[in-house]
């Protein structure tokens, strides 16, 4: 049995195919775990000043029946610039719920009211401050959409090399 061009062709095609979407999905999560990384570097220019906790909650919540889910909602006063402001952001993607009740009271034992912690403000919106960074680990993961990335090209110039051969 020989296999006819058309479907030789139609085989490298889906191959090609099946190699673009691995290159779009690596590109896709590339950039958004670069992005997640120079996010938080950039909180680490910020400057920092003393922020003094005003507010340190623990809140919950039960949708329909659902097992309870637990939040740190914390506000807390600071300065910058002469002027006096406060913000209710922990980290800059804000307050999460959580299952894990602990979890949450340990912030608020972390965080009690009247306490002094470092805060960074945002120079160019002075109205956002937070009392820690997120984590830069998605920058020394990159190497992991690279490889998905790669691997599609490869698929892709290996589909079109065996056409050329063949």
């Amino acid at each position: 049995m020989s296999i006819n061009r058309k479907e030789k062709r139609a085989g490298t095609m889906f191959i090609c195919l099946i190699g673009f979407i691995l290159v779009c999905i690596g590109l896709v999560f590339g950039w958004l775990m670069l992005r997640s990384y120079l996010n938080a570097k950039e909180t680490r220019e910020w400057p920092q000043t003393e922020g003094v906790i005003v507010r340190s909650v623990l809140s919950e919540r039960q949708i329909m029946g659902s097992p309870a889910e637990f939040r740190f909602e914390i506000l807390f006063e600071y300065s910058h610039g002469g002027s006096t402001y406060t913000s209710d952001r922990l980290t800059p993607r804000g307050g999460k719920w959580f299952r894990d009740r602990d979890t949450v009271a340990n912030l608020v034992t972390m965080y009690p009211v009247g306490s002094s912690h470092n805060a960074w403000v945002n120079p160019d919106s002075p109205d956002i401050a937070i009392l820690k960074h997120d984590t830069k680990a998605a920058g020394y993961t990159l190497w992991f959409p690279a490889v998905i990335t790669i691997g599609g090209c490869g698929i892709i110039w290996g589909a079109l090399r065996s056409k050329v051969i063949d």
